[in-house]
């Protein structure tokens, strides 16, 4: 265990310091092990609370096992006013209700029959993509367009980037608001004094406006599709149609409606499309992977004229680069912090209520113990997985979390990498921008610094 204390600030000077000296705001927790070899705690702070940040395994998967001995504080306290209710905020029984009934759309056979729709609708936003962008391609924000595009339809039945706010997509309008709640949480002053304190500047209170705003206009797309009157299959259709049915345990009001409206979005779209944007990225930069990804896409991916999950499923040299991305440039490699609300143990760690606690997935992901070389991107770690994950604590990956409260959308995540990525190859020969040097910075998620950019030279 080591201690590393920063007045107010506390663990994020690190990301501070991270940026500045490698252009990596969290290379200081990859660095960890040879750093700290041996560690498996960083006793740190966040403003005046003591965290602990978990840089073990075991202790990892039991803290996500005892979820019921934790509240969330933090970030999450100021992301509320946009998340209401959604699974990645609510508590206790609330949390239960929610995910028992939108876990049903996450059904693994309703996701296989979504493939169609993921393939069709990359296809139509490549397709019509002008000249104009090829020499500036702006890699997030266009798989974002995509990957938001994609939940609307699979989930809302709706094509929602149709909808505009400020001049935007509402899905690109979401991920800024996002990010604009983030900067205002990370401050000095809400570190210190919480939200309430900020309502007494502008800017906060011009962003909870927008948030307002953002969710009345989400209540507005519901009562559209309530006034359509007639039956359908995606997610709201069905939670519409058991609002009237009468049964408690299936029935989410409106507010809760766009609570999980808006945390589906920010999963399906903004995650999985730094996922895609980063892997992306790697295969400009993996010349060594670059022919073999070609070749099995030839050979696997374009043998159907609709793809298939049992097609994705033999991609192998695909899902390592998929897997290594996520393993160093996991876009949300951060939870939210949670403070203890009783007095327990994690291992032989003493946990005093109050104690707020987080696990720590880069140090473990970059910890010369479970991964050869682990600063080096080497895709090929990931093959014969299943001879190496033996050997290795399973709790040393767990890209979409662990527990009971694991990511209800990872296997829709990988269906849409793998698909959107094969279709970018397909269509197109691209490199990065002259002249781009990646930085990584956190804002509301893991991302360049500066904006991701391509060249595009279209496919004959």
């Amino acid at each position: 265990m080591s201690t590393f204390f920063f007045p107010i600030s506390g663990y994020l000077h690190y990301w501070d310091l991270g940026l500045k000296s490698d252009g990596d705001c969290f290379i200081n927790f990859k660095r960890a092990s040879k750093d700290f070899p041996g560690q498996k705690v960083l006793v740190t702070n966040l403003g005046p609370n003591t965290l602990f940040l978990l840089r073990d395994p075991q202790m990892i998967k039991e803290y996500l096992h005892k979820q019921h001995f934790y509240n969330k504080v933090g970030v999450a306290t100021f992301l509320r006013p946009l998340f209401g209710n959604g699974l990645s905020t609510a508590e206790g029984e609330t949390w239960k209700h929610h995910r028992r009934i939108v876990s049903n759309a996450f059904n693994y056979e309703k996701i296989k029959a979504s493939v169609g729709i993921v393939q069709g609708t990359t296809r139509e936003f490549l397709d019509k993509l002008s000249p104009n962008e090829y020499k500036n391609y702006r890699v997030i924000t266009k798989i974002q367009e995509i990957t938001g595009e994609i939940v609307g339809r699979i989930f809302f039945g709706e094509q929602l980037n149709n909808y505009q706010i400020e001049g935007k997509p509402l899905t690109l309008h979401l991920t800024n608001l996002m990010t604009e709640v983030m900067e205002n949480s990370l401050t000095p002053t809400a570190l210190l004094f919480g939200p309430k304190i900020l309502h007494l500047f502008p800017n906060y209170r011009r962003v909870m406006g927008k948030v307002k705003d953002f969710r009345k206009f989400c209540l507005q797309i519901i009562e559209e599709k309530r006034t359509e009157n007639k039956k359908s299959n995606d997610l709201l259709g069905s939670l519409l149609t058991a609002q009237d049915s009468g049964d408690p345990d299936q029935i989410l009001s409106d507010e809760d409606i766009i609570d999980e409206f808006i945390i589906l979005f920010i999963s399906g779209m903004d995650t999985t499309g730094h996922l895609i944007a980063m892997t992306l990225y790697n295969f400009c930069i993996s010349e060594k992977f670059q022919q073999r990804l070609k070749e099995e896409r030839d050979k696997t991916y374009n043998t159907e004229k609709v793809v298939t999950v049992d097609t994705l499923q033999k991609m192998d040299e695909l899902h390592c680069l998929l897997k290594e991305t996520l393993r160093v440039y996991h876009p949300a490699p951060v939870t939210f912090d949670r403070t203890a609300i009783v007095n327990h143990k994690l291992g032989n760690l003493e946990v005093k209520k109050g104690t707020w606690v987080k696990p720590d997935f880069f140090a473990v992901c970059f910890n010369e113990d479970y991964y050869e070389e682990p600063e080096k991107f080497n895709p090929d770690r990931w093959k014969n997985d299943t001879q190496n994950s033996q050997k290795r604590d399973p709790y040393t990956f767990i890209p979409f979390s662990g527990g009971p409260r694991n990511c209800i959308g990872q296997h829709l995540a990988i269906i849409d990498s793998k698909v959107i990525v094969s279709e970018f190859l397909e269509k197109f020969n691209f490199k990065l921008k002259e002249g781009y040097n990646l930085r990584m910075t956190f804002r509301f998620l893991y991302e360049p610094y500066d904006e991701l950019l391509f060249e595009l030279e279209p496919r004959s």
